[in-house]
């Protein structure tokens, strides 16, 4: 928590990027996401950025909960499980192993699942069996298959695939259903990361919640107006938050637009972990405010209290049915609220991987 906010980290995903799952032809798009994670973290946090050999790992789930729940003031999150994006031979996060890691920590994760493959039936297929198998939170979707080489982009209004998948989602009890857009991930054609394919399935899906995750990190006039006209989109800030911490001035010109645009109502924090560690984020953004200036050229209301809020936790909640003070009471005395408690000074980030320092006076 952070004073009494209960916070929800709205998307996070242990990457398989171990030797073995990695693609040989997957080079540059592994190396992208390397950079981008440095990025997200910045000069000034070194000691948050993962080594190159932290990083290309079968990242542990015990790791990302560590990130989460001791070195940093969160309380629950939502695992996204993830395809193949083209740079690994299958999962990047598989959901079974997503799944029995929830299970373990049935009160700190909530799960969506993922389909990988563009035949309709059988992604359906996929998404019954972790209904069934494992009891999901949601669906994760990204826009493009991989697969030869090559991707495969198809579109959320798409009447062949989308709308039969939806159905399918809903009729199984799924109400939140996640897409990655904005970020272009190759060799996918960029048309497939617009969001000109929104506007049919939050009409004709009205019962449903949708999520552009990665929402502002491109296209942010059109997030801001379709957010503005569909009450059931909401904007998961995933590697838009790190602007928090890396270019906080774009981080202000992203979020007052969204809030001119919607309110607070529809936007969620997300840190990806283990793409960007929770904790600089959230201390940046538990102190952040818009400059005077921005405020003074753009029209933009100051960031209030009710706004933190609304962004770190209380949507997340809300989509998911679940209340701020059951959260507390069911992690109030987990493993992760007594390791924290019995931390002494600052918390070491990604303790879980690395080794604890020897003594003073006693080398190693």
């Amino acid at each position: 928590m952070i004073a009494d906010m209960v916070v929800v980290d709205a998307v996070v995903h242990p990457y398989n990027l171990s030797p073995e799952n990695q693609d040989p032809d997957g080079t540059a798009q592994l190396e992208a996401l390397y950079a981008s994670h440095r990025l997200a973290t910045g000069s000034a946090h070194g000691e948050y950025q993962l080594s190159r050999k932290e990083f290309f790992s079968d990242f542990p789930f015990e790791a990302v909960a560590g990130s989460l729940f001791v070195e940093s003031p969160v309380d629950l999150a939502v695992i996204h499980a993830l395809p193949n994006l083209g740079y690994c031979r299958g999962y990047v996060t598989e959901p079974g192993r997503a799944a029995v890691y929830r299970s373990k920590h049935p009160d700190r994760f909530l799960l969506y699942a993922t389909v990988d493959t563009p035949v309709t039936d059988a992604a359906i297929g996929q998404l019954e069996w972790q209904v069934h198998e494992f009891g999901v939170d949601g669906l994760k979707l990204y826009p493009a298959f991989f697969y030869d080489g090559g991707g495969q982009g198809w579109r959320l209004d798409d009447a062949d695939f989308a709308t039969p998948l939806l159905e399918a989602a809903r009729d199984l009890g799924i109400r939140n259903v996640a897409v990655h857009k904005a970020l272009w991930v190759p060799p996918a054609p960029t048309a497939a990361f617009r969001l000109d394919d929104l506007d049919a399935p939050l009409e004709r899906f009205a019962d449903m919640n949708f999520q552009i995750v990665h929402a502002g990190a491109a296209f942010l006039y059109k997030t801001a107006e379709l957010l503005g006209r569909h009450r059931n989109l909401y904007a998961t800030l995933e590697s838009v938050f790190a602007y928090a911490v890396v270019k906080p001035r774009v981080f202000a010109r992203i979020l007052g637009t969204m809030l001119q645009a919607c309110g607070s109502g529809q936007l969620m924090y997300a840190s990806g972990s283990n793409l960007s560690h929770p904790a600089p984020m959230l201390a940046a953004f538990d102190r952040y405010e818009f400059p005077d200036d921005v405020l003074a050229s753009s029209g933009f209301r100051q960031i209030t209290a009710s706004d933190r809020r609304k962004i770190l936790g209380e949507n997340a909640l809300r989509l998911h049915g679940l209340d701020a003070g059951t959260v507390r009471q069911r992690t109030a005395d987990d493993e992760f609220a007594k390791a924290k408690g019995q931390a002494h000074g600052p918390v070491r980030p990604w303790q879980q991987i690395r080794p604890q320092p020897a003594p003073a006076g006693n080398p190693s």
